[in-house]
């Protein structure tokens, strides 16, 4: 088992790959596996950041904070927007859906008149009706 540890080691020591930080005439840092022409080259030691481009940290952290905690709640303001427009709109598609089972179950349907009188729907204005539900059930979920 240790043999086996140790000739891994050996044969991965040879993939270690020499690394060069790049410096141009403007300043820009840049990192590569061999140099450059009219860069000044550094030997470095371990490994160079990902997009191979070195930026010195933020100075005005408290300006960023204040920037990242804004669009924080500006995010959870717009979820929390979101979600109320949803529940609306599940509402709003139970509503009409409860109409138009009243409206296609068959029976009679009558309103109250400004006097208190029953008026009862005719079946022109029922099947409008019906059609306007349908029509509105079709932005519903």
């Amino acid at each position: 088992m240790k043999a086996l540890f140790i000739v891994l080691l050996v044969l991965a020591l040879p993939a270690q790959a020499q690394m060069y930080k790049c410096v141009d005439a403007r300043g820009k840092i840049q990192y590569t596996d061999k140099p450059l022409e009219g860069c000044k080259e550094t030997e470095i030691k371990g490994s160079p950041p990902i997009s191979g481009e070195l930026r010195p940290p933020p100075q005005d952290l408290p300006k960023e904070d204040a920037d990242l905690r804004r669009r924080l709640m500006e995010n959870e303001q717009a979820a929390a927007k979101e979600r109320a427009e949803r529940v609306a709109l599940a509402q709003r598609c139970a509503r009409l859906r409860s109409d138009l089972q009243l409206y296609t179950a068959g029976g009679r349907i009558a309103t109250t008149n400004a006097q208190g009188e029953r008026e009862y729907m005719d079946d022109a204005t029922r099947e409008r009706r019906i059609a306007a539900l349908r029509d509105q059930l079709r932005l519903c979920p």
